[in-house]
Parts: C-alpha cells; structure tokens; sequence
C-alpha cells in the first residue's frame, strides 16, 4: 500500500539569534510536522479540505490565517480523515553545543528535525506492514537547500548510527518534493499538525503570553501513538523531553497525557 506523507512547519528554523523578550529574532521553538495517509485517503482528505474552504468564508493557506474558533473548527473536522498526525517539537533554548557543531546553519537544524520526523514515521508504516513500498513525501515549499536535506537522509539511511536511525530505510530520499499549498493543497494538514504543536509554546505579546493547547487536544486521537494510546515518544517527538520544552505546567500535563487511537501489531 502506497501512502503519502506531508510535511510542514510551524515557527523558524533559524538559531542564531533568537527571539526574547528584549530582542527580536527566530521563534524560540520549532515544530516540524507530517500527516500521513493512505493513497486512497486522499480522495477522503481532499473532500473534508474541499467542505472546510467552503465553510470558513475567506481564503486561507496557513492555519496562522485563521481565528480561533475557525482553528477548532478545522481541526475537528480533519479528525474525520483516516490519517495519522506527528510532529517534532524543539526549544532551541536547550540546543547547546550542537548549534555550535552546524555553526548555527538553519539548514542543518532544519533537516536533523526532518530526520527525527521521517523516523517516527518509518516506525508508523513499519508497524503498520507498510514499508514494502517507499511512501511518497512532499515537504511545502520553503527557501531551503531540498538536494543537501536529500544528501544527509541517504547517509544517515546507508550507515545508520542510532537505533531509530534504522526507519529510514522506509523512503526514498532521491524521490521527497517540495511543492507550494497552491500545487499540492494536502499540505494544509501538515500545517495544522505543526500549528497545533506549536501553539503549546507559543508565548508573544499578541496572545499574552498565553499558549494554546486546545488544537493539539482536537487532533491528539489521530496523531502516531504506541500500544497503550500515548502520543507522546511515538507520535510527538520532544527534543529531548517533555521537560526540555520548558512548557508552562498545565500546558506540560496535557501534553503527557495526551491519548491517540493504540498502535495495533501487524499480525504475521
């Protein structure tokens, strides 16, 4: 079975310099996210997008573009696609020395949460009897050297050195494209995933230093999960932990007890 993974972001990559209360700059998080489906699903996806555009009463391509109850709304009827969500969450606050050893290259943060991502999802259509034939992959447009993020999976793909690392064997890396929301409209669920995510930590003047947890809540049951339902480590990646994130603490709570439909063995 082929399936289709679509792959945004929420936040920027950029490390240099940082956003802080004093400051401008990059976001202080970044959240990188895919949505995954079926081939034959996204006859399905395309249907629920094609009634959510005619319902919200303005154009939109970013989940940014839309108020609150517009957001809920979206996110409770994508929950009706047979999908699966995940996302990588990272506080680049906890980055370290590792921003110093890509010398601060967006770029090369960009693709290592690409990396942790794609694994994620190999473990998904591994378990799920799905890896026999390479899914395809679609990243949205962004200004972004695709070819170098190419180059890196087929290393680490060809000589894997963590454990995870084993799940890219699922793809195909010579084969990911990136296309705009107007060229391949689906991104818009990844861009949801990613905004969800976000939207934990996303702490700014204009919405009071209040982060939103409800959008990740409406799509929690279709996000990644292992056996006992939990989101978090299979279907939401932290770097490296829940507690890295420095999330407020009902926000962190939500996040842990976060349930999704429970990852079911294939049967041999």
């Amino acid at each position: 079975m082929t399936c289709s993974v679509f792959i945004d972001e929420s936040g920027e990559a950029g490390i240099a310099k940082v956003r802080s209360d004093t400051s401008g700059g990059a976001s202080p998080y970044f959240v990188l996210a895919a949505a995954v489906m079926p081939r034959a699903v996204k006859i399905s996806a395309t249907s629920v997008l094609d009634e959510v555009l005619k319902t919200i009463p303005k154009k939109w391509s970013h989940a940014t573009e839309l108020n609150h109850y517009q957001t809920v709304f979206w996110a409770r009827t994508a929950t009706k696609v047979n999908l699966r969500f995940f996302a990588v969450i990272s506080n680049k606050s906890t980055l370290g020395s590792y921003s110093e050893r890509i010398r601060k290259d967006p770029d090369k943060f960009y693709n290592k949460c690409a990396v942790y991502l794609l694994e994620r999802v190999g473990q998904y259509l591994t378990a799920k009897g799905m890896a026999g034939t390479p899914p395809e992959v679609c990243f949205e447009k962004k200004n972004h050297d695709y070819d170098a993020m190419r180059r890196y999976l087929s290393a680490i793909k060809e000589k894997p050195m963590h454990t995870d690392a084993k799940y890219l064997r699922v793809f195909n890396p010579f084969a990911i494209t990136a296309k705009t929301k107007t060229e391949e409209p689906l991104l818009r669920y990844a861009d949801l995933a990613a905004h969800a995510a976000y939207q934990c930590a996303n702490k700014t003047k204009t919405n009071f230093n209040i982060p939103e947890p409800r959008y990740l809540e409406e799509l929690a049951n279709r996000f990644g999960a292992d056996e006992r339902g939990n989101v978090i480590g299979r279907g939401i990646k932290c770097i490296h932990s829940v507690e890295d994130l420095c999330l407020d603490a009902d926000v962190a709570r939500k996040l842990r007890s976060l349930k999704a439909m429970p990852m079911q063995p294939v049967k041999r």
